[in-house]
């Protein structure tokens, strides 16, 4: 090949793949079961990550609790979050801003006890990594495998 024909067909080459990289729309669902509270908990999370990045940074999820032990609590409870550049926020919490996980789990303790619900100390923590794990993206997502209090009952990515 003459250098001639080289540099157009790598001109070519770099212009397909320049193509490739444009931002993906991520669609999360999470199952996980929390077994010493008897609840089961459900991650949606939207968002988009960037091209050429591997995690989103502007994303939300709705996690829903349902508990296992039947009457024991009214019905399901949902917390809505989102990533917004790397900054977790609850629901209609605004204070919830800054110091990610502490804050965040002072929050969603709060709001669990508040809806009849009893985290365990090590569940809590565990689903706050879950929680933002979803809202990073696949990447971010924990997987079987990747949990102790926890148990992964299913895990869906969509585009």
């Amino acid at each position: 090949m003459r250098p001639r024909e080289f540099g157009t067909v790598a001109l070519v080459a770099a212009l397909l793949l320049s193509g490739c990289e444009g931002d993906r729309q991520v669609h999360t669902v999470a199952v996980y079961e929390a077994p010493l509270s008897r609840c089961t908990v459900r991650m949606e999370a939207r968002g988009v990550v960037r091209a050429v990045a591997d995690m989103s940074q502007q994303s939300s999820v709705v996690v829903t609790w349902q508990s296992a032990s039947g009457p024991a609590v009214a019905g399901p409870f949902s917390i809505q979050a989102a990533l917004r550049q790397g900054q977790v926020e609850f629901g209609d919490e605004p204070s919830a801003k800054g110091a990610w996980p502490a804050r965040g789990g002072e929050v969603f303790s709060r709001l669990l006890s508040t809806a009849g619900y009893s985290p365990v100390p090590e569940e809590l923590e565990e689903l706050l990594s879950a929680t933002y794990g979803v809202l990073l993206g696949p990447k971010g997502t924990l997987m079987p495998g990747q949990t102790r209090a926890l148990r992964v009952v299913s895990v869906t990515f969509d585009r």
